[in-house]
């Protein structure tokens, strides 16, 4: 009996520990007043204006790091503070988190009062996360699981558009999400950072949605408009060309008739014309160049290549 109340103790006693345990690692950054990078600066600003003749004390929770007595250093270096007497803290590590508090005296002996002071977390930059898919046992299902470290904050994105959902993984129907990109951002209070994106590979449709990356729908939709932006462009050019080989027949006829009137008018010409144009009269056809021998002969239109009986 006396045994289970010893161990029943010390169960009480780990319990009790583990959750004094939780509450100060949760609630140490809770009370921050500021958060800074590792590796980073930062400066502890001095409220109070200072004189040369004060003594500056800065302290780091309950430890003195630096001392200052009117111009002399006494504990620090003197560049560990700024003109002002402003703290500066450089390439700065997880175990410089802290309260930072100043204390100055003046020469006679008098405190300068509470001064304002500065509670520090420095925290370590987000390392960049990476997206796991799995599948469900039937592949109906997917998830997406962000690797998330302690004290960060996850947000999901689809797509490039940021979802409600905030937890670390995240659920969809496959078939739904054919083409989806998922990515998942994670940040802290110094940094973030977001993975790169993955598509789900569970469902595979039977025809492809989209041919290099663009929608079948889109391409299908596209390649009629071309289609019949070809046939109206043929049908123009046919419309086009009718209309000039109806105009050239029209002149060709105009031109015809005059040369048809010409002949009635003259038909004593046309005939001595036509007898000089036989093998033999060339000498004749120069000494007459000065005539208008570029009359055809009747029923005849050398220039178009048309016939008199076209015409009727």
């Amino acid at each position: 009996m006396r045994t289970v109340k010893k161990m029943s103790s010390a169960a009480t006693i780990a319990v009790f520990l583990l959750c004094c345990f939780i509450t100060a690692s949760t609630g140490s950054q809770a009370d921050c007043d500021v958060y800074a990078a590792t590796g980073s600066s930062f400066t502890v600003p001095l409220t109070h204006v200072l004189k040369d003749s004060d003594n500056l004390r800065w302290f780091q929770d309950e430890n003195l790091i630096f001392y200052r007595r009117q111009k002399q250093v006494i504990t620090g270096k003197n560049y560990d503070v700024d003109s002002t007497g402003s703290l500066k803290l450089t390439q700065l590590t997880k175990n410089k988190s802290g309260r930072y508090s100043p204390q100055i005296h003046r020469a006679d002996g008098t405190s300068a009062g509470d001064l304002p002071s500065v509670r520090l977390c420095v925290l370590d930059r987000v390392q960049k996360p990476t997206v796991m898919m799995n599948c469900t046992g039937d592949k109906a299902k997917v998830s997406f699981t962000c690797n998330v470290g302690q004290n960060e904050k996850v947000k999901w994105f689809v797509d490039g558009k940021q979802v409600a959902e905030k937890g670390k993984t995240l659920m969809r129907v496959a078939k739904d999400v054919v083409n989806a990109h998922f990515s998942c951002n994670i940040s802290n209070h110094v940094s973030s950072e977001i993975s790169l994106p993955v598509k789900q590979d569970c469902y595979k449709p039977v025809f492809p949605e989209t041919i290099f990356g663009i929608s079948i729908w889109v391409l299908v939709s596209g390649g009629t408009g071309i289609v019949l932006m070809l046939i109206l462009i043929v049908i123009i050019y046919i419309i086009k060309l009718r209309r000039k080989k109806h105009v050239r027949l029209n002149d060709e006829r105009e031109l015809y008739l005059q040369w048809s009137n010409q002949e009635q008018e003259q038909p004593d010409y046309y005939e001595h014309r036509y007898q000089q144009e036989l093998p033999g009269n060339t000498r004749n056809m120069a000494e007459n160049s000065n005539s208008p021998s570029n009359i055809p002969k009747p029923g005849i239109c050398t220039h178009c290549g048309l016939k008199k009986d076209d015409l009727k």
